[in-house]
């Protein structure tokens, strides 16, 4: 029986939805959202989760370059409006966890920003996880195979001891190939399932 409980934060117990965003866009006279694609390209994202800066200098970046096409007012609309974007948390979902968890730890491992004990707070998280491994405070992040030996050795567990859930192939891949039993996360039923079954 497995002990612990490696699950992934966006796109599992975290969602975002751009709609908000992209009707800003457009409000701005924008036929489309570039935000996205310029904040999350290799350039901007890794130096924000491997800690090399912070989410505010991530921000002031991604402006930067929006404005160099967009002119620095619209950069500026853009970035604002995303900053304060709020994602839907499935609380429920975490609960459900927790039920088939009777003495094993629940881990929140995940590619965050220096934002993530603050977003954590703000949306009553903070205390829900037995620990978090962010990676821009580790300095590495998924999928790198350095990221999952820091974890267990932060949190003291061999490779069977664990399960790890995620909605990256990506990362799925790379802890399957240290021998952590892994599942991509397509929905809340079948990870349930499978959290049940190996650690109930």
């Amino acid at each position: 029986m497995k002990n612990t409980v490696l699950i992934d934060f966006d796109g599992v117990i975290r969602h975002w939805s751009s709609a908000g965003l992209d009707k800003h866009a457009a409000s701005l006279g924008l036929e489309r959202n570039p935000l996205f694609a310029c904040a999350f390209s290799e350039r901007h994202l890794q130096p924000a989760i491997t800690g090399e800066i912070s989410h505010e200098e991530w921000c002031d970046n991604v402006r930067f370059d929006l404005s160099k096409e967009y002119g620095q007012g619209v950069a500026g609309e853009l970035v604002n409006k995303w900053y304060s974007l709020e994602a839907e948390i499935d609380y429920e979902f975490l609960t459900k966890i927790r039920s088939h968890l009777s003495l094993g730890q629940l881990v929140l491992v995940t590619n965050a920003t220096s934002r993530l004990n603050d977003d954590l707070h703000f949306v009553g998280l903070d205390s829900e996880f037995d620990q978090v491994i962010n990676s821009s405070e580790i300095g590495v992040a998924k999928p790198a195979l350095n990221y999952f030996y820091i974890a267990l050795k932060k949190l003291g567990v061999s490779e069977d001891e664990c399960v790890f859930i995620d909605d990256s192939a990506k990362n799925v891949k790379a802890a399957r190939s240290l021998g952590i039993e892994s599942l991509l996360h397509s929905n809340t039923q079948e990870t349930l399932k499978f959290i049940e079954e190996k650690c109930a």
